[in-house]
């Protein structure tokens, strides 16, 4: 009995580790579509907004997106964040890069954890690595 412990505790730990690599299935697991929001740029200048879930939505405004070329000829893009809640927020922010046809050509897989303060301006940044990304979209997720 002993020795049957430690190896049961070894593959539960094991399973454990083989989860934990998968980040894609968490995220969907944890993270369902109809909970992350999304704001994407327009060619024309300015951007769309898509709320999934108001615990977002009713607490964080959304006041600007800029884009802007880096001196290697690749776009940028900043996003103009405020809390509007009299309390600190906290988000999780992801970035896509779209092609011209709307195609997504860039994802980033992981969530950045963003602290907004109450009343606070916070602006996020995101670089394209590829030269053919032309639009970007933010995804916010409550936290």
């Amino acid at each position: 009995m002993k020795k049957f412990l430690p190896l049961f505790a070894l593959g539960l730990l094991a399973g454990c580790t083989s989860i934990l690599e998968t980040g894609d299935s968490i995220e969907r697991g944890l993270t369902p579509p109809s909970a992350i929001n999304y704001a994407t740029t327009k060619p024309e200048g300015g951007f769309s907004t898509q709320l999934n879930d108001n615990r977002v939505g009713n607490k964080i405004e959304l006041l600007a997106a800029r884009k802007s070329k880096t001196e290697g000829n690749f776009a940028r893009v900043q996003f103009d964040l405020r809390n509007g809640s009299s309390l600190r927020q906290t988000i999780n922010v992801s970035f896509e890069w779209l092609a011209a046809d709307g195609t997504v050509v860039e994802s980033q897989p992981n969530w950045i954890v963003t602290p907004l303060e109450p009343g606070a301006l916070t602006t996020v940044t995101a670089i394209a690595l590829k030269a053919q990304s032309a639009e970007c979209r933010l995804r916010l997720i409550s936290r």
